[in-house]
């Protein structure tokens, strides 16, 4: 496919598994908030999504064949083909990573200015997460997973034995969804650890630093596909180790979690003033019905922002 892109060009990839018509509505909206922008729909499941219909929401299909099990590296292989297919098709200046139940609250077509010299935005964590990367994770055989029910006393049991037997093995149900097993490690990381937000904006710089260290070092690859949750670490510990790289921290999404839990919560309409004020483009999740008052409300909202600009006129 040749590439379509323009310079200053952004790129939107929704990696998205559920509710098609959903991920649609945010595509048309991102195009309606940002015409020249491309928007790539990454997903796995065969028959999730027509190319037509995506087409017609002014959108391009990366039907992807690397099937995500959360918690592992398998995702971060997903957002680095869905990266590399965007710079391959688009090559666009800005590449935007959302998840499929995004949706925009603030005009883009302003936001995307506000990047410009930009290579990274980035929402860090600015703890150590040191049980991630101490130890070496790995998911248990697919024969060998145990009751959702389980989840509690048997990683409750696993910490009690490792407490009294030095480098006995942590098990842990990852997210509520993937069974993980771990045993202390003895190699540091090749580059810092770094924690944060799996939704970032990169820079076409940013991007091709990413993929040349996965092709060049695979001891970095190694290393980072044996810690626990290695989408939420991989992007900023690699682009932390280039420091010519201009990063600034801020939200590319606002997610709500309730404490403790692993998987944010659904939006209702009223979270749209903190969607707002938190200075996100886009937040998450949006779920069909549950979130349709918030979806027209911030529609609504960023339309009366455009058209505020739009009737502000300058002297000549």
């Amino acid at each position: 496919m040749q590439r379509t892109g323009a310079d200053g060009a952004f790129a939107y990839v929704l990696m998205s598994h559920l509710d098609a018509d959903l991920v649609l509505r945010t595509a048309r909206r991102v195009r309606e908030l940002s015409p020249g922008a491309h928007v790539l729909v990454r997903h796995s499941r065969p028959g999730f999504l027509d190319p037509r219909e995506a087409a017609a929401a002014g959108a391009q299909v990366l039907r992807s064949r690397t099937p995500i099990r959360w918690g592992t590296w398998s995702t971060v292989a997903a957002v680095l083909e869905a990266l590399a297919e965007a710079e391959r098709r688009f090559s666009p200046s800005h590449t935007v990573l959302l998840s499929g139940q995004d949706h925009p609250v603030r005009d883009l077509a302003t936001w995307e200015r506000s990047l410009t010299g930009v290579d990274a935005l980035l929402n860090p964590d600015p703890r150590e997460h040191r049980d991630r990367w101490e130890r070496s994770w790995h998911r248990l055989p697919g024969g060998r997973l145990l009751p959702g029910g389980l989840a509690g006393p048997v990683a409750a049991a696993s910490r009690a034995v490792g407490a009294v037997v030095p480098g006995a093995p942590d098990v842990r149900l990852a997210g509520g969804r993937t069974w993980l097993v771990s045993h202390p490690r003895a190699d540091a990381p090749p580059v810092p650890y770094r924690k944060g937000s799996l939704w970032t904006v990169l820079s076409r710089r940013a991007v091709a630093r990413l993929l040349r260290t996965t092709a060049e070092r695979p001891d970095v690859v190694r290393f980072f596909a044996s810690t626990l949750l290695p989408d939420e670490a991989y992007v900023h510990s690699v682009l932390a180790a280039h420091p010519d790289l201009r990063v600034v921290h801020g939200p590319t999404t606002l997610a709500l979690f309730a404490e403790r839990a692993p998987h944010p919560g659904e939006l209702h309409l009223e979270d749209l003033s903190l969607a707002r004020a938190s200075g996100a483009a886009f937040a998450r999740k949006v779920v069909r019905g549950v979130s349709d008052a918030f979806v027209a409300a911030a529609d609504a909202a960023v339309d009366a922002d455009r058209a505020g600009r739009a009737g502000t006129t300058s002297p000549a």
